[in-house]
């Protein structure tokens, strides 16, 4: 990726232009019975602020891994991981995180999960509560503030979610398969919904998926990766499906037919890979 700068020189872009910065990372774990397991090696991923990065790979290829690298809640095991020109020592302040599962407080309202975080930073409660009303009123749950999490239906969870995560205003949203768990349609609108507010703001995304569709749909890149143990970056395709995209009806374009076709046979080895070293591990079958 090529940068031109305030000064007309081409070149690389400077580390402070990369909202993540993964370089040479590698990431070790001690076994229970005191061996060593290497998540991923060699990981070598490189996100500018605005960019919508989704990462994909088998079971097993460390995808979670590089996010928690990003969040800084793993320090690499070789390698560096900088946000903006800095090294992430500890909790990444610039990112904000969206599980799988949700992390509402069952206890609290809609409107008090969305407002925790600013409180927490020592917002008043009174404009706590009301940019969290406002949040809730982009995401369509404005009157639904005053319930609670068990009231809500999966997409109202998954809003609630989107709006706890965006009310801090971050510059990164680390994302982790956060509508895996949504039926096709739900999924679908909550993609959609997800690009608008996105398409509105600069920031950077790093989005793990399993589903290929979602990536391309999704993305300005899709990045993968390799079968584990060991995993490491084997493609990168860039995404030009032109924007704003209507996720209901991309799947169908042609374009998006031929990256898939694309992206999937490549992807596919990596699977079969997975398959057959667990294979061989369990001994065949």
């Amino acid at each position: 990726m090529w940068w031109i700068g305030r000064d007309g020189m081409v070149g690389q872009p400077p580390a402070d232009e990369y909202a993540v910065d993964l370089e040479g990372c590698t990431k070790e774990f001690t076994t229970p019975s005191g061996d060593t397991y290497c998540a991923v090696r060699d990981i070598n991923l490189k996100v500018r602020p605005g960019r919508f990065v989704s990462v994909v790979g088998p079971t097993g290829s460390g995808k979670s891994t590089i996010l928690n690298i990003a969040a800084g809640l793993l320090a690499p095991t070789a390698g560096t991981a900088q946000s903006f020109g800095e090294q992430v020592s500890g909790v990444n302040r610039r990112a904000a995180y969206m599980f799988q599962q949700d992390a509402l407080l069952p206890w609290k309202t809609v409107i008090d999960n969305v407002s925790l975080a600013l409180t927490l930073a020592g917002v008043s409660k009174a404009d706590a509560r009301a940019e969290a009303l406002n949040w809730l009123a982009k995401v369509g749950l404005k009157d639904f503030a005053d319930r609670y999490p068990h009231q809500l239906s999966g997409g109202m969870r998954k809003r609630t979610a989107i709006a706890q995560a965006w009310i801090g205003n971050p510059d990164i949203l680390l994302m982790d398969e956060p509508f895996s768990a949504l039926d096709v349609q739900t999924r679908q609108i909550m993609e959609n919904e997800l690009l608008t507010l996105w398409q509105e703001s600069a920031k950077a995304v790093i989005f793990i998926t399993h589903d290929l569709d979602e990536a391309i749909a999704l993305s300005d890149e899709v990045v993968i990766l390799g079968a584990g143990p060991g995993s490491t970056v084997v493609g990168t395709y860039e995404i030009t499906l032109p924007r704003p995209r209507d996720l209901l009806e991309i799947r169908d374009d042609l374009q998006f037919v031929e990256l898939h076709r694309e992206i999937w046979g490549r992807l596919r080895v990596e699977v079969s890979r997975t398959y057959e070293n667990s294979a061989v591990a369990g001994g065949g079958a």
